[in-house]
């Protein structure tokens, strides 16, 4: 984890990347594209910022995708992305993907008997936790449960946190991920990082810009590569990203940032890595709100 001060990308970081060929663009949903709110249900993206990402995703090369923790069904509605857009959502941390990924991601397979049963268990040890601390909320999806402890007292959302979290250890076959003020038990070994790997293999894809603010988020920047991919922190915290922006207000700026240099690198005829190496290490500028217009 990076312990120095990250700054944004700046415009010329932004634009070696959009020269590098065929590109994966993806960010998380909550906390990035939309503000983190108390009722998850009333989440919406910042204006811009989905009409950015479909921009991008027009563009010949460009590939883009949500990876979040809602589930898929759940993340159509709040975006507004429908089936027949280009973006590829990623629900559930990697356990529902909207297209076909092959053997490398485990989206949308139906559970099998021993799945269910773990599943049926941990969903049975969360209910129990909901019930003793009444402020926790339970969230089902296909292929976990979820415990959610935002807006509780300090405290009692630790012990909430603590005792879901024991739950992968005393049912077997389910994998705990603890976020921001959540604990997924999910019966699917699956992370973010894992799903857009996949997509990045399948695409042929030379390189991965990232845009994350949760814990789960890490499983994106741990596997990015200096020199070629950006992954960006949004908002405090430890992180192995590059970059960090403050929060998700500075998020639409840099999406019409990148959307510049991705369609900018596509009026031009593609440069070799050393040139992309060598304008990448030219620029100190980072992006910021007052260039966002030039």
């Amino acid at each position: 984890m990076t312990a120095t001060p990250l700054r944004p990308p700046s415009r010329e970081e932004l634009g070696a990347f959009a020269r590098r060929g065929d590109v994966l663009v993806a960010s998380d949903f909550d906390g990035v594209l939309a503000p983190i709110v108390l009722d998850p249900a009333s989440a919406r993206p910042q204006p811009g910022t989905i009409e950015a990402l479909s921009a991008m995703a027009a563009l010949p090369g460009v590939s883009v995708a949500l990876a979040s923790g809602r589930d898929l069904a759940t993340l159509r509605a709040l975006t507004g992305i429908d089936e027949s857009s280009p973006i590829v959502l990623i629900g559930s941390h990697g356990a529902e993907i909207s297209t076909t990924l092959g053997s490398a991601a485990s989206g949308g397979s139906a559970l099998s008997d021993v799945e269910r049963a773990a599943l049926d268990g941990a969903t049975h040890a969360l209910e129990t936790i909901a019930e003793r601390l009444p402020a926790t909320r339970v969230e089902y999806k296909p292929a976990g449960v979820v415990l959610h402890t935002r807006g509780m007292d300090e405290d009692e959302a630790e012990r909430a946190t603590c005792a879901a979290l024991a739950v992968s250890q005393d049912v077997p076959g389910v994998h705990a991920m603890r976020g921001k003020a959540v604990v997924e038990l999910s019966v699917l070994d699956v992370s973010k990082g894992a799903a857009l790997a996949a997509l990045a293999a399948e695409r042929n894809l030379r390189a991965t810009f990232y845009l994350g603010d949760d814990v789960t988020d890490e499983t994106v920047f741990t596997t990015l590569r200096a020199g070629s991919d950006i992954g960006v922190k949004v908002g405090d915290g430890d992180t192995a990203a590059a970059h960090r922006v403050p929060g998700c207000t500075d998020v639409p700026t840099l999406l019409d940032a990148l959307l510049g240099a991705l369609t900018k690198a596509r009026r031009y005829a593609p440069r070799d890595d050393a040139d992309v190496r060598d304008d990448a290490d030219a620029g100190e500028g980072a992006v910021s709100a007052p260039e966002a217009g030039r």
